[in-house]
């Protein structure tokens, strides 16, 4: 066996048994190899994040994880200070919100044809739907709150601090500003919500300006240069929440010192959502001495494993 060989530590099979905890199973993903060790690792850089008193922990979410079933699994990253802020999409607000304004997402077989979904205004997210009326209930609501809210120019991540106030049930936004914790969303635009802002603002005051956002982002995470505060993120599904907070380190010039990544992309074809957090080291987003973890899975199977362990 060559000399490095020699040093590498061989597999030991997982097991299970009734009963066993979710920090068992997290001690014996430790024992496979490929994405359930990269699980196990997964857990031991999110707790060093959170424990590192000088790191802002950030959770960027892209994809239907609201549509999927996870919405009280991101309530628990908010309700249990594992985050101090949240970079989102549009489309992720708007679904936390259709549930808040009394709506709901459904199963939704793949055998149901879809031009039958469409006779019944169901709009299909793979084996769930969203009614059509969900959405006709949210402008309702939203646009009778919007008449509440600051008549000015906002930024996205204050826009949703105030929308947070004026919230009565619980939802993303409102636990985020019962907490202080901020919330950015440059995606805003390209979302339902972003158009039900759009639409009232062209008869009224209130107008939100995301790319504000940057400046707010910066401002809440690096105040000057000699700010050494170090950074962390929980990276889900990619897109733009993940790259708003990536290219926010690479200008300030200080790369993130804690990564976990969950995602169903590839790298090959050179989409940020693809990108392996290594890529991120090139281009000074992450720090080369990071601790990282980069887990190829469904968020819906993985995220409640992670953050269950973390509990």
């Amino acid at each position: 066996m060559p000399k490095k060989a020699k040093k590498l530590k061989k597999v030991k099979h997982a097991e299970i048994w009734k009963g066993m905890t979710i920090t068992d199973l997290f001690v014996e993903y430790q024992k496979t190899g490929f994405n359930g060790k990269e699980l196990a690792k997964a857990h031991h850089v999110m707790k060093a994040m959170i424990d590192d008193k000088e790191c802002i922990k950030f959770a960027t979410l892209a994809g239907a994880l609201i549509p999927g079933g996870l919405k009280k699994v991101i309530y628990a990253l908010l309700e249990n200070n594992l985050v101090d802020g949240l970079i989102v999409t549009g489309a992720m607000l708007t679904h936390d919100l259709i549930e808040a304004f009394g709506e709901a997402h459904f199963h939704a077989p793949l055998q149901v044809p879809d031009y039958e979904l469409q006779k019944e205004e169901l709009n299909r997210i793979y084996n769930v739907v969203v009614p059509t009326k969900g959405y006709r209930v949210l402008e309702d609501g939203l646009q009778a709150l919007f008449p509440e809210l600051p008549q000015e120019t906002m930024s996205s991540s204050k826009f949703i601090n105030e929308l947070g106030k004026k919230m009565t049930v619980k939802c993303i936004p409102k636990l985020a500003a019962d907490r202080g914790i901020p919330i950015f969303c440059p995606s805003l635009p390209d979302s339902i919500l972003g158009f039900q802002i759009w639409m009232f603002s062209q008869l009224h005051k209130l107008k939100v300006n995301p790319s504000l956002d940057q400046g707010d982002l910066l401002d809440f995470t690096w105040k000057n240069d000699e700010d050494n505060t170090k950074v962390g993120a929980l990276i889900v599904g990619g897109g733009v929440p993940k790259h708003f907070l990536a290219l926010a380190a690479q200008v300030a010039g200080k790369a993130l010192d804690y990564a976990v990544q969950i995602t169903m992309d590839r790298p090959e074809h050179g989409g940020v959502s693809g990108a392996s957090i290594s890529e991120g080291v090139s281009w000074g987003k992450v720090d080369e001495k990071a601790k990282t973890a980069n887990i190829i899975s469904d968020a819906i199977i993985a995220l409640p494993l992670l953050v269950a362990s973390l509990l």
